[in-house]
């Protein structure tokens, strides 16, 4: 059986991140297994029309790789999988990655206090230490629509596009209308001849600022490495001293940036009628606020229809909402988000005593730091429970958490402790005092957003600045940990 020191779950931007961290430190045991063909993690598998990155380039990319050859401020898609495969091959990280390789099952062995993994093809795999880096937007939804099975058109998700269907002179029904289906619609509409969006709730949009960097620009965040690192602090400064303060109810930031988002819709959509659809009827920032400098603009335009009547089934040759119209369709694409509640899904986990980590997340995820959980000995979480972030870039937290992971494994190479694992009562205080600050955050408010599961438990965002969080990696309490030699 083969076996490794620290397998490493995906090779996204946490994966990576956590390879290329390891190797610097000197432990160069690892291997990352990917069930794709190719690195990015969700930026390999997003390849829908008009993809990119809500984050500014400068900020969405390693601190300790700054990249001045970006071409927009906002970068697309194909741009940013191109960057993570940048750092595989500069870091030469290939002959540690298993591409095609999906992890159906990890399974702690108390007698040799190590996981076993088993992978989709029947491989087994041992390794003393386990790293997830598997984030929270990795399996996509799709509703189960009665009828939807009876179909007789092209259906697909956004975050699994289907390249092969020509959508010229298409009518085209787009089920969803968050973060990706904002930036795949306008481009679908430029080739559909009709777009109809079916709407559940409406969003706070305000706009992008995307641009594109001139080749002086580029030439000189080349030849003075200063700008970028300028660069990267003014729009980190201006998303954590901004954007989060608009993430708590009744403050005088969060009053601004609702003012923008009203603004900028009645200076971009006319129609009162459309305009009224497309008004949210929650506090801004109860479910994730968008970015865009041309949804607004598409809609104006004419050529989509946004439906808000609840769908009741799909048809052979249509969608039927309860309002009883039954509209024809030629193609269904779910703009429909992600299972984001499902941490580390469908990959079973057992730890100690044979619990199994779906049972113990029955009532939602959580974690210590959302790195560990106990009875899940040498196992560590990147992007995990209570990490997400609705105003800054992940990769800046993520960072945060392989530096901490880092120093976790270190400590038991260097002492021989065979086992390390979050200690209940410490992480069940954690949990408690951070439930109760999310409570005064905007996202307690009640808006069926993605970050809480069907418990009510927000299980997905960190509640403070994305610096205190870092503040409170930078070095393990090993106190807060149990220990075997």
């Amino acid at each position: 059986m083969e076996s490794t020191t620290v397998a490493i779950l995906g090779a996204g931007m946490s994966g990576i991140c956590m390879a290329i961290k390891l190797q610097e430190a000197g432990i160069t045991d690892f291997l990352l297994l990917e069930k794709s063909e190719g690195p990015g993690g969700t930026w390999h598998d997003n390849t829908y029309p008009g993809a990119c990155c809500d984050v500014a380039s400068h900020l969405y990319s390693f601190s300790f790789e700054p990249n001045p050859e970006w071409s927009r401020a906002f970068s697309p898609q194909e741009e940013i999988e191109a960057y993570f495969a940048h750092c595989v091959d500069k870091y030469q990280l290939g002959s540690s990655i298993r591409y095609n390789t999906a992890v159906n099952a990890a399974r702690w062995r108390e007698a040799s206090s190590d996981w076993e993994l088993t992978t989709a093809t029947g491989e087994t795999l041992v390794c003393r230490f386990l790293v997830s880096g598997l984030g929270q937007l990795n399996l996509p939804h799709i509703p189960d629509f009665e009828g939807l099975a009876d179909f007789t058109g092209a259906s697909f998700h956004s975050a699994r596009w289907d390249h092969s269907v020509d959508l010229k002179g298409k009518r085209v029904a787009v089920i969803g209308n968050a973060a990706s289906a904002i930036q795949f619609i306008p481009p679908v509409a430029e080739q559909a001849e009709h777009v109809t969006v079916y709407q559940r709730s409406a969003n706070y949009i305000v706009p992008r600022g995307d641009r594109v960097f001139s080749k002086r620009e580029k030439a000189w965040y080349r030849r003075f490495p200063l700008l970028l690192k300028l660069s990267r602090l003014r729009w980190y400064l201006r998303q954590e001293l901004l954007m989060f303060g608009a993430m708590l109810t009744g403050s005088l930031r969060h009053r601004l940036m609702s003012l923008m988002a009203s603004r900028y819709l009645e200076n971009e959509i006319a129609d009162p009628e459309l305009r009224q659809k497309l008004t949210p009827d929650y506090p801004l920032g109860c479910k994730r606020i968008l970015v865009s400098d041309d949804y607004y603009q598409a809609l104006a335009k004419g050529g989509i229809d946004i439906v808000t009547s609840p769908i009741l089934r799909i048809g052979e040759q249509g969608v039927q909402t309860e309002d009883g119209v039954e509209r024809p369709v030629d193609v269904i694409i779910f703009g429909t988000g992600f299972r984001a509640t499902e941490f580390l899904a469908p990959l079973t986990v057992t730890g100690v005593g044979g619990k199994t980590l779906d049972a113990v997340w029955s009532g939602g995820a959580w974690a210590l730091r959302g790195v560990a959980v106990p009875d899940f000995p040498n196992m560590f979480i990147l992007y995990g429970p209570n990490t997400n972030l609705g105003h800054n870039s992940i990769i800046y937290m993520v960072e945060g958490q392989v530096r901490y992971v880092l120093q976790c494994i270190d400590k038991m190479l260097a002492h021989d402790i065979r086992s390390m694992q979050a200690n209940a009562a410490v992480t069940e205080r954690f949990n408690e005092q951070l439930q109760e600050d999310l409570g005064k955050t905007v996202w307690g408010e009640e808006c069926g957003s993605w970050y809480k599961n069907e418990q009510g438990r927000i299980t997905n965002n960190w509640p403070h600045t994305t610096l205190r969080y870092r503040f409170s990696m930078r070095h393990p309490d090993f106190a807060e940990y149990d220990m075997s030699a």
